[in-house]
């Protein structure tokens, strides 16, 4: 500090525009290349999740309108038929629905077998619904079942046409 008085401290005006003169082309070449590849990355895959949520109401919407039996489909059909977009807001009740759906056809040996890691998930997200102590707790377990959906051998839902009664 007292030598601050004697002999002032140079200004850091000039360093500073130096560094930007050199730090404002890197910069400007990073962003170049790295900003077109990241915006396509996010807009690719919100128009895949897009996608899927579409495909996910239509399923619902086909479901609680065409084949809806009512002890199986009672919860989700409740949320879904009261909901134009139910993919988002039903989510909850459509992964216990789905959950359910994925457990019993697990149980198939060949099922099993063909997808292993992803029956092997299912599994595990229902013995945890299961031994969860109340409703709420379930619920949350059963939201677990979308990390299974996104394994390599998972597989998809049953087609409407095998759900509908009598089928």
């Amino acid at each position: 500090m007292l030598a601050d008085l004697d002999d002032p401290p140079r200004s850091r005006t000039r360093d500073l525009l130096f560094g930007a003169l050199a730090g404002l082309p890197v910069v400007g070449v990073i962003a170049w290349f790295l900003l077109p590849s990241l915006a396509g990355m996010i807009q690719g895959n919100a128009s895949s999740y897009d996608a899927r949520l579409r495909a996910e109401d239509a399923y619902m919407q086909t479901l609680c309108t065409q084949a809806m039996v009512l002890p199986r489909d009672e919860e989700l059909c409740e949320c879904v038929l009261a909901i134009e977009f139910p993919s988002l807001d039903c989510r909850g009740p459509f992964l216990a629905w789905s959950l359910a759906r994925h457990h019993t056809t697990c149980a198939d040996v060949a099922t099993r077998r063909a997808s292993l890691t992803f029956c092997s998930c299912v599994d595990t997200v229902q013995e945890r619904v299961d031994k969860a102590p109340d409703p709420e707790a379930a619920r949350v377990e059963a939201q677990r079942v979308g990390k299974c959906l996104e394994l390599p051998d998972a597989f998809a839902l049953p087609q409407i046409e095998t759900l509908m009664p009598g089928a």
